[in-house]
């Protein structure tokens, strides 16, 4: 008998451990008009460590019923549920970074710890996190998409509505190597192109009847006027003229590297006004951003051209 309540113990104290060091973090976002205070403790009389913007989008590490432990941008601290409402099946409007805490940690197929291995992750590498699904992040590395569980990856920088704008060109590029109209082409490529926002993301999509990801977007389109360009960003990349962010032209490729070894991890078209069209992220649809958003002016790594300049 006493063998058997000891065995009872141990089992609930084991079942107790595994279910505390489980993750049940999700995206929360900021739905306070004048922002939302971090905290450095569960209380209203805890100092502030930062207010953070209506909008903004954050981790919610240890969701609560007054008090939620979140992680904003890689600082932990708290915020008050009342305006946090919070998910854990839910995309990020834009990326955020992750980084791997493990040693090697298994980027798996599904949301699960039975799902097939993609990719092993090594300590400090970083990840693109577009959402969670089930509380694990749906993240993509390297070009390959796929969940890491919670606990072996942390939040590293965050979504703001209106970050402030980063000019990546260290010097300026002579106003006459942009030229003041734009081709026909160029015009026409750019409203062929924007008749396709809303289009759903599928990884490895080229067409609008499947869906398209980033450089297929890209292919699909200039495939349409007489240009092949194979998938991959950095395939694109490499396959075209490199210039600077203050040579665009509507009609251009805009490039983007987020930590990954290759040359790019994503490609858009730019149509202007400091504009490009993209296949964002699973779950969001083909839509229209600006290069001066936080994420993508932090890793906008270069514009390409393909189309001559007329």
């Amino acid at each position: 008998m006493k063998l058997k309540i000891l065995l009872c113990t141990l089992f609930a104290l084991v079942a107790a451990t595994l279910f505390c060091s489980a993750s049940a973090a999700e995206i929360g976002t900021v739905a306070a008009d004048s922002g939302l205070r971090l905290r450095s403790g569960a209380s209203s009389s805890a100092s502030t460590i930062t207010v953070v913007e209506n909008g903004a989008q954050l981790v919610v590490i240890e969701p609560g019923e007054t008090w939620c432990k979140v992680n904003y941008a890689g600082t932990v601290g708290y915020m008050a549920t009342e305006y946090l409402p919070h998910s854990t099946d839910a995309m990020f409007v834009s990326p955020i970074d992750g980084k791997i805490t493990g040693s090697v940690v298994n980027l798996r197929a599904e949301a699960n710890t039975d799902s097939d291995v993609l990719s092993q992750l090594r300590e400090n590498t970083v990840v693109t996190i577009i959402g969670f699904v089930n509380g694990w992040y749906h993240a993509v590395s390297d070009e390959v998409e796929g969940y890491i569980h919670p606990d072996y990856v942390s939040a590293t920088t965050a979504y703001l509505p209106s970050a402030a704008t980063v000019d990546i060109d260290a010097e300026p590029t002579p106003t006459a190597a942009v030229p003041a109209t734009v081709s026909q082409t160029r015009t026409d490529l750019i409203a062929f192109a924007k008749q396709y926002v809303g289009t759903k993301y599928t990884y490895g999509g080229r067409s609008p009847s499947t869906g398209f990801d980033c450089s297929g977007f890209v292919y699909y389109v200039f495939k349409n006027f007489g240009y092949t360009l194979n998938p991959g960003a950095s395939t694109q990349m490499d396959s075209v003229s490199v210039i600077k962010r203050v040579e665009l032209v509507p009609g251009d490729l805009v490039f983007f590297n987020n930590g990954s070894a290759r040359r790019a991890s994503h490609v858009g078209i730019y149509v202007g006004d400091g504009q490009f069209i993209h296949a964002t992220t699973p779950g969001n649809p083909l839509s229209i951003s600006s290069l001066d958003s936080g994420y993508y002016s932090r890793y906008f790594v270069g514009g390409g051209r393909v189309l001559p300049l007329e």
